[in-house]
């Protein structure tokens, strides 16, 4: 039996396989029960919500604490650069950043996970993880929150070591 897994049901999703499974396991993060489990194939197993949605926290609200984890977190931004502004149609000038993200919050949650998924196409892969975050923190299913767990713990994005460090900032001792 696959280790993580309990004796009464088995988990059986292909490394390939992205969907969650109605079959119980045990959270590789908590170790409760984990129903509906939430794939971790690079892990041999799964998370439970609840530490998904954690972790969307951490993300959102202390992405510094786990660039270990996520190293590309850790990538500086050119403080010194000026940000470009963009005049609304009102008239006022407004940092394109602030309406970026005036613009983001009237996404839906599919939404921000479709961005995040653009973002990883075309290179952005910082802002890929913290919409991730945010999709973890608001995912109103198991499928949304399925897929910001596969970009997450993709092999380009989290490092080998991921999991153990991460179960650390969530389960201090």
């Amino acid at each position: 039996m696959k280790a993580g897994l309990r004796q009464e049901s088995r988990l059986r999703v292909s490394p390939m396989e992205s969907s969650t499974s109605s079959a119980v396991a045990t959270c590789l993060l908590c170790g409760s029960e984990a129903s509906p489990a939430l794939n971790l194939p690079r892990f041999g197993g799964a998370s439970c919500q609840g530490c998904a949605r954690r972790v969307g926290h951490l993300l959102v609200e202390a992405p510094a604490s786990v660039t270990d984890i996520w190293p590309l977190l850790s990538e500086d931004e050119d403080d010194d650069s000026v940000e470009p502004s963009v005049q609304r149609p009102d008239g006022t000038t407004v940092e394109l950043r602030q309406l970026t993200a005036e613009l983001k919050r009237e996404l839906s949650v599919e939404d921000r996970m479709k961005l995040a998924e653009l973002y990883g196409d075309i290179g952005l892969r910082r802002e890929q993880l913290e919409e991730c975050g945010r999709v973890l923190v608001a995912a109103p299913s198991a499928e949304l929150t399925q897929r910001a767990l596969n970009v997450l713990f993709s092999p380009e994005l989290c490092s080998p070591r991921g999991l153990e460090d991460l179960r650390g900032r969530l389960f201090p001792v």
